[in-house]
């Protein structure tokens, strides 16, 4: 519900930007040649803070801090979003131990264009493009009689680019709260190795041999995404 909701106000607003003939960017001190706008997602203290239920079910946003620099008069601008991730776990169940390394970087760049629909309300639409680049490696340890390890190296790399388009409220004249929505076209090569080392005992009086199998995937990744508006940013202006 929460989706749709978000969808049909970024439509509506999208359409008012143009129906208007608006061509101000949103308001900025007099003499000011710039505007610098710095953000960060807010998604995770809206869940804790809500207790949302869809906590299992992240928005498929993955830029965490975004950067926009604008000119003051004419709204025409250009923007930034990153979006790191470095994670290491572990798992042992007495049985099996897995060993997982992630390594994700997604970056956009693009420009824009502000609206100003009101005092608090503005609207901006522009072009990006993208990289990803993530990295996976996993290791798996089976202990048995005859024990075995599997190494597991995934890695993707995509590029591509897409139109965009954004909705922010003013709280103050320096603190802004937006969303926004995306289409992104992608593509790439996705790799992946596998090698199984297999422990052996070969009968009496308790022998082994370890047994080593690679295997190989090599293969092109292609995908059209379309990012509903379900992000949230708080964003700072100066």
């Amino acid at each position: 519900m929460r989706r749709h909701l978000f969808a049909t106000v970024m439509a509506v607003c999208f359409s008012l930007s143009f129906t208007q003939a608006q061509e101000d960017a949103p308001q900025a001190p007099k003499g000011k040649l710039f505007q610098h706008q710095v953000g960060v997602q807010m998604n995770d203290l809206i869940r804790q803070v809500f207790n949302f239920s869809d906590v299992s079910n992240p928005p498929n946003n993955p830029y965490l801090l975004i950067y926009h620099l604008n000119l003051a008069k004419s709204g025409w601008g250009v923007r930034l979003g990153v979006g790191p991730e470095i994670r290491a776990f572990k798992n042992d169940d007495g049985i099996t131990e897995t060993d997982n390394d992630i390594f994700r970087m997604n970056a956009r760049l693009g420009f824009e264009k502000a609206f100003a629909l009101s005092d608090r309300w503005s609207v901006g639409v522009g072009l990006d493009g993208v990289y990803e680049n993530e990295l996976i490696k996993t290791k798996s340890t089976i202990r048995s009689f005859d024990s075995a390890r599997t190494d597991v190296t995934s890695k993707l790399i995509t590029t591509g680019g897409g139109t965009m388009a954004w909705l922010r409220y003013n709280v103050t004249p320096n603190i802004t709260i937006g969303t926004e929505t995306s289409f992104y076209y992608r593509v790439g090569t996705f790799q992946q190795g596998i090698t199984v080392t297999r422990k052996i005992v070969q009968g009496f009086p308790g022998g082994s041999q370890e047994q080593t199998t690679n295997s190989e995937i090599d293969t092109k990744e292609r995908s059209g995404t379309f990012s509903l508006p379900t992000v949230f940013y708080i964003i700072v202006r100066f």
